[in-house]
């Protein structure tokens, strides 16, 4: 599995998708501090809840501020990194080195994972140093052990986004296609991201949507004390659609014929 991390490395590292999905990253967080700015001396009162980053100690959110562009950038990246896999037959060179398709998978999948975590770490620091120029550090009402909340946050949030790039990966396998992949997690994103809403509304439906990753990013203030205690519940629902959606695609993965 090393061997194949170490190809996948090498590949991503010549890839002009990797730079376009960094550059994203690295551009957003700096263009909505400078637009903050531009809104502030234009008269607006910033408001947590609504702009969920308004100093540098609440940039730790930027990534929940940007969720939805954050999954439309990750499924468009993980339907291509894989899907291009299938369409140039570069698939079959892995695979008739005797390399397992479990390791194959899961190869793809940590990869993926990856570029996530510097993705968010990335966006996360130049979010909190942006803001922090612009409006000063500032605190979190109600939060008196800030750096552990940062951790605690952090860990969650990303936890959130991973557990939604594992099912990008799944489809992927699963339609062996990058444009297929990308329409279908394009849906996915969608559809778990805003139907809940409505569910959310309802009395008998509306626990459920809790077991959807983006109803907490979407719908929970991870400002507020009472949604900071359903972390431990955030953090169970992400590793169960993981585990789940990575289960899924190496079964299906397995049974694939390779053409």
């Amino acid at each position: 599995m090393l061997n194949l991390l170490t190809a996948e490395r090498i590949k991503l590292s010549r890839s002009k998708k990797l730079m376009v999905v960094l550059g994203i990253f690295i551009l957003l967080p700096i263009f909505q501090a400078i637009n903050t700015k531009l809104n502030v001396e234009n008269g607006k009162e910033l408001n947590q809840v609504v702009d969920t980053v308004i100093n540098g100690a609440t940039g730790i959110m930027m990534i929940d501020k940007n969720a939805l562009t954050i999954f439309l950038v990750l499924c468009s990246f993980v339907s291509f990194f894989i899907g291009e896999e299938f369409q140039n037959g570069t698939i079959r060179n892995a695979l008739s080195l005797g390399r397992s398709r479990t390791h194959y998978y899961l190869t793809k999948f940590v990869i993926a994972g990856l570029v996530t975590l510097v993705g968010t770490i990335i966006m996360t620091a130049l979010g909190m140093v942006s803001f922090s120029i612009i409006f000063g550090f500032g605190e979190v009402a109600d939060i008196n052990h800030y750096y552990l909340y940062s951790l605690k946050t952090f860990g969650t949030l990303y936890l959130l986004i991973l557990a939604n790039v594992s099912v990008y990966v799944m489809i992927g396998f699963l339609t062996k296609n990058s444009g297929v992949a990308l329409i279908w997690s394009f849906l996915y994103t969608i559809a778990t991201g805003f139907l809940p809403d409505i569910f959310r509304h309802t009395k008998h439906f509306q626990q459920v949507t809790d077991w959807f990753t983006e109803t907490f990013l979407f719908y929970y203030n991870f400002a507020t004390p009472a949604h900071i205690a359903k972390f431990p519940d955030m953090v169970m629902v992400s590793l169960i659609t993981i585990v789940l959606s990575s289960t899924l695609g190496i079964i299906s993965f397995k049974r694939t014929d390779i053409k």
